[in-house]
């Protein structure tokens, strides 16, 4: 990677989020749609989805989402339906690289346990709203990369992902109760859901602050009986 390849990701990010959340016009769309009756505009979870598109497009990955080509329309059009009509040169970017998603990559073998339970527990307290699917799978395939989970979505910091996981979780935050980083909680719960020992999340392993969430330095550290309040 060369030294401004940093510096034009974070160019091509904001251009990518203002493509999805700036709707088309100066208060209207084409179709002469108020601008405030655009899902885009009132979305409560558009400025996620954007933080989250927005990065892997920039970095030309979509499949870092976890989300295959379909569900990517699916979304788009559910939150975003002015990128599918629109002629800017950014959000034909955008669906090529949709339209290149196919169906997406299965997890790799040694994922698939988390995958499996980590969707579970996602799945016992999710909420009625029709994104949550999507939300779930991009948490998921974020907790398999090392970066801290905030940052590996875009999102401005842990605060984000604490409101992120009340509205679309309920009940579910308020078990972290000796506020464990989300992504080492998400992980330990849903293996107490499945009935095993604590393990890590597989993206802990190689991130910049491992040896503070898991100081021994032997086996994956058991947790303390009251680290997870049961349901």
């Amino acid at each position: 990677m060369d030294a401004d390849t940093p510096v034009r990701t974070a160019t091509a990010t904001g251009q990518f989020a203002r493509a999805l959340l700036e709707a088309p016009g100066a208060g209207h769309s084409d179709a002469g749609t108020p601008r405030a009756a655009l899902p885009c505009a009132s979305h409560p979870d558009a400025p996620f989805f954007a933080a989250v598109l927005a990065k892997s497009l920039a970095w030309g990955d979509l499949g870092r989402t976890g989300l295959a080509g379909g569900a990517l329309r699916e979304l788009l059009a559910a939150v975003f339906p002015h990128v599918l009509q629109s002629d800017d040169p950014t959000a034909g970017l955008m669906l090529e690289q949709v339209a290149r998603q196919g169906t997406g990559a299965p997890p790799r073998d040694e994922h698939r346990a988390f995958v499996a339970q980590t969707g579970a527990l996602l799945d016992a307290y999710a909420a009625p709203h029709g994104t949550t699917p999507w939300v779930s799978r991009i948490l998921i395939h974020a907790c398999l990369r090392t970066d801290h989970l905030w940052r590996d979505l875009g999102l401005a910091g842990r605060e984000d992902v604490t409101a992120l996981l009340r509205r679309h979780y309920p009940g579910l935050p308020e078990r972290n109760v000796h506020n464990l980083r989300w992504k080492k909680f998400l992980a330990y719960a849903a293996r107490e859901r499945a009935g095993l020992p604590p393990q890590a999340a597989p993206g802990c392993a190689g991130c910049e602050e491992e040896a503070q969430c898991y100081p021994v330095a032997t086996a994956q550290p058991a947790a303390p009986v009251d680290v997870i309040r049961t349901r």
